[in-house]
Parts: structure tokens; sequence; C-alpha cells
């Protein structure tokens, strides 16, 4: 609840004059694309506190289509026929890619026209030097508009930003995927909202309800009042007995572990009681730097990160570079479908040298001081497994044929995520020591849906009872070896399999930190 603010639209006028130097006009396009490549990095690096790394790959993707060569050369072939100012030469051959992108038949691609369309006026606005100073908001507001693109949104304070309420958007727009990893509430498709809505107005956003009241009684503010404060302070009841392990009322339990992709993340997992991290993304650590990390670099940046939990269990998983996670310091080439390509593992053997050894050589110091297991991304075969297990134990003999302490090797596990080990837990059962259900990869390739692609997702809710049926045969069989079994995917979160997991009795559910209290919560509330 708040006062509202109305963001302005950008209007860019944009006349066609004629150019005496239309080399000073491409060079003034090299400016400007040097200057919005620069803006879209700066928030990137803003939000960098805020979003994990993989929240943040927007930006990468925004500042290709600032630079895309084939709009750069037709620009500079429009200036050198047309003999005009850059911007509008620009602007006009935008106009031409948005228009015949919105002139599909397909919502996912019309999003992307909004993002070329952002893109176009955000270069635009560094070549006539016409930032929009005019939107930002130094009150705590709930933000009204027709649209707000991730770039308008990403410049706001999230501090003072209470609300967001748009005419335009869906659930694939980015600026929605961003406003709830921030957990700023939202609601998109309000008709007419900007025209009913105007600044000072005080407005309820009611996102769990999908309703919007506008000029609110003296009884409903205050009703709205108590029930913020009560949510806030149901929130921190649930965050303050989450640190405690969660039972059932019959005494049964479940661990529920964090996701972890970053230094803050890690901080969060502790605040809201996560039992350990049972999925640290390694790969997110380092996807920001300009170099690959050493030996030392792996060690260092793990260790004060297992910090904030030093008393859990963490599963590490090896690097899974690839796919939708590329390096930019590593060397590749094109694949016509990654997902199923050279990643994780595959890659990692590679380029063993630069990804696998250094990280192994960490992950086996670090188990001298913290308790960990290592998890292997994207096993396939019985000879994948071998193979890393073998790596594996040929750097542990050489730590320790240097005179250091023989130590273990931490347990090593397989991340269940390719069908062919899904279907044969007879077979890769006795050669694991623990087993991880990445769920979100399992269910791409059972759906045959790119988890990537909005086009295609909707197929993969309808994965849940495969993914179910697998999860059942691997706990039963691991059962007889004394193994674990956990998820780490979107379905350790889904409250709707939260009991049966229980029952069945997978070990351990992992989940992005703040979902935590909540789970743990409902798990005291069964039988």
């Amino acid at each position: 609840m708040g006062k509202a603010q109305l963001l302005d639209p950008v209007r860019l006028p944009i006349p066609k004059k004629k150019s005496a130097s239309p080399k000073d006009e491409i060079k003034k396009l090299s400016s400007a694309l040097k200057k919005a490549t620069k803006h879209n990095t700066q928030l990137k690096e803003n939000l960098s506190k805020s979003l994990p790394p993989d929240e943040l790959e927007i930006y990468e993707s925004y500042i290709e289509m600032i630079n895309d060569p084939e709009v750069v050369d037709q620009t500079i072939a429009y200036i050198e026929k047309e003999q005009c100012n850059v911007d509008f030469a620009y602007y006009q051959i935008q106009k031409g890619f948005i228009s015949s992108i919105e002139q599909l038949d397909d919502p996912y691609l019309k999003q992307r026209a909004e993002d070329l369309r952002m893109i176009t006026n955000g270069v635009l606005e560094c070549m006539l030097e016409k930032h929009s100073k005019n939107n930002s908001i130094d009150t705590p507001s709930i933000l009204i508009a027709d649209k707000i693109d991730p770039n308008q949104l990403a410049e706001l304070n999230p501090k003072l930003l209470l609300g967001l309420i748009t005419s335009k958007g869906g659930i694939t727009d980015h600026t929605t995927i961003i406003a709830k990893a921030l957990g700023i509430p939202f609601l998109i498709g309000v008709k007419n909202v900007t025209e009913k809505i105007t600044t000072g107005d005080l407005v309820i956003l009611d996102s769990e309800h999908q309703c919007v009241t506008l000029h609110p009684s003296s009884e409903l503010i205050e009703q709205t009042q108590l029930k913020i404060e009560q949510q806030k302070i149901n929130w921190d009841k649930e965050r303050e007995r989450a640190k405690e392990k969660a039972y059932t009322q019959s005494n049964k339990t479940i661990e529920v572990l964090a996701n972890v992709g970053s230094l803050q993340e890690a901080i969060d997992a502790s605040d809201c009681g996560a039992d350990g991290i049972g999925l640290l993304r390694t790969e997110l650590c380092f996807i920001e730097q300009a170099s690959l990390p050493n030996e030392k670099k792996h060690f260092e940046f793990y260790s004060e990160l297992l910090s904030n939990l030093p008393d859990k269990t963490h599963t590490l998983r090896l690097l899974d570079f690839g796919s939708d996670k590329q390096f930019p310091g590593l060397p590749s080439s094109p694949e016509e479908n990654p997902a199923m390509g050279n990643r994780a593992l595959r890659l990692g053997f590679m380029h063993y040298e630069l990804l696998l050894k250094p990280q192994i050589r960490a992950f086996l110091r670090l188990s001298s001081t913290f308790k960990i297991q290592i998890l292997c991304p994207m096993i396939t075969t019985l000879e994948d497994l071998d193979q890393i297990k073998k790596a594996i134990k040929l750097e542990n003999d050489t730590i320790h044929s240097t005179g250091k302490t023989k130590t273990p090797i931490p347990p090593i596990g397989i991340m269940v995520e390719v069908p062919n080990v899904a279907l044969h837990p007879e077979l890769f059962v006795p050669q694991a020591d623990f087993f991880s259900f990445g769920t979100n990869d399992l269910a791409q390739f059972i759906m045959a849906a790119d988890r990537t692609n909005a086009q295609v997702a909707h197929y993969l809710e309808s994965a849940n009872p495969s993914l179910v049926q697998c999860i059942t045969a691997y706990v039963n069989h691991a059962k007889e070896y004394h193994k674990k079994v956990s998820i780490c995917g979107e379905l350790a979160s889904n409250p709707d399999y939260l009991k049966h997991f229980i029952e069945l009795g997978v070990a351990s559910l992992s989940m992005p930190p703040r979902l935590i209290p909540k789970i743990k919560a409902q798990i005291t509330s069964f039988d």
C-alpha cells in the first residue's frame, strides 16, 4: 500500500537531417553503442548484490543486441546512402526490425520486440544525450506504467519501490522475472491503469488476489495495514523457526537445503534457516570473472562462502559451464543444441587443466575443514562416472604425494538429470555415494521441451508424474544400499509433493533460500 507514481513514457523526436559528414555520423554511432554497452554493464553491476548471476544473464543478451553487427552495418549503409543524421538512420533500421517481429503470431517473439524497442530507446538517448531523469523515485511508491523495461526497473531504488502495476507485460517478460527475483509485488495486464491512476493516488496492490484498490476507505486502509504487519510478523516467525530442523507431528523429517550461486545467497541461506547447501552452483560464482579461476581462487571463494554455514553438510557441484551458462574466457564453438552438447563434465575434460583440475584440487583441500560432498553434473553413462572418480582419486594422490596429510575423498554423487541415468537406478545406485535429482534438466529431456524457450515451457509441468516415478524408483533402490536421494530442481519446492517426498524417504530438498521458511512451516503442519 502506498502513493502511486506514474512512469512517463520516453518520447524522442527523430527528425531527418542532412549531414555534411557521414564519417562523423558513423563515429557518433560507435560512441553511442559504447555508452549504451557501458550503461547496461553498470545496471548489471548495480543488481549483482540483489540477484543471483543466472538472473543477470539477461544483460549479456542486451549487450549483444546493442552491438548486433547486422544493425550496425545496415545503419552505416543507410547513413552513407541518405547522407543523413545517425539517430534518424538508426531509428529507421531498428523500426524495421521491430515491425517485422511484431507481425509474427508469437507472444514470445513479440516480447523480444519490446526488448529491442528498449534497446533502441537506450541507444538513441546516448546519441541525443537526453537520458531521462524524470522517472526516479525518492519516496516509497507504487510505480504505475503502461509498461516498464528491465533497464528502467534496474535504475530505481528497490528499497523505495513498494510495488509495480503495468497495463502490458507477460510471464515471459524480463521485467516480471527481475521483479519476482527482487521480491517486488507486481500486477501485469491491468487495463487502462495509467488512465485511472495518477501520481499521488493512494493504492493497494494485492498480488495474492490479483486486484488493485484505488482510493481505499479508511476502514480498508486500517485492515490492509494490519494484514501487512501480520505478514511481516508471520515471515519473521517462520524464518526464526526455520533455524531449527523441521519435523512432522509424527516425528518424520526431511532436510531443507539451499540452492546457492553467490556469497549473498549463502548469507541468505543462513538467515533463512537452511540445513545446509544442497546445490552450490559453482559456475555462477565465477561467471562474472574475466578469466578462469585457479586453484587458489576456487579455494578462497568457497571457504568464504561455506563459512556462513560452518557446521552443515554442503553439496558442491563441479562446474556446469555450457548450454545456457557460457563463460566468456573459455574457447567454444557453436552447437546446434548446446543443452545436449559439450557442457559440464564433457566440457570439463576437454579443458581439464583449466576447468576440472583446479576445482577438484580446491574441493579436496576444502574437505579437511568443511563437511562436503562432490556432485557430478551431466553423468550419462557408467564410463562417465568412472572417468570423474579416477580424476578425483588422481588429484587426491597428487596432493598427498607432496607431503600433505592424507584425508579421505569426500562422497561422490551423481546429478540425475539425463534419462539414461534416471531410468536405470539398478546400474547407477551401486556405483555412486549419493544422488541428486536435477528436475529442471530432466524435465526438459523427458518432454523434449527446452526449458529456456518460453514457447514450449508449458510442457514442463506435465513432466511431474514421470519425475516422481523416477525419484520413487531411485529412493527404493538407494534404501537397499543405505544411500541418500535428494531433489534440487523446481519440484523440490512444490508444496503439492512435499508430503509424498517425506513419506517416500527422500533425504533432502534444495531450493532458493527465501522459500525455506515456508516449506519448513508446512512440514511442521503435517501429521
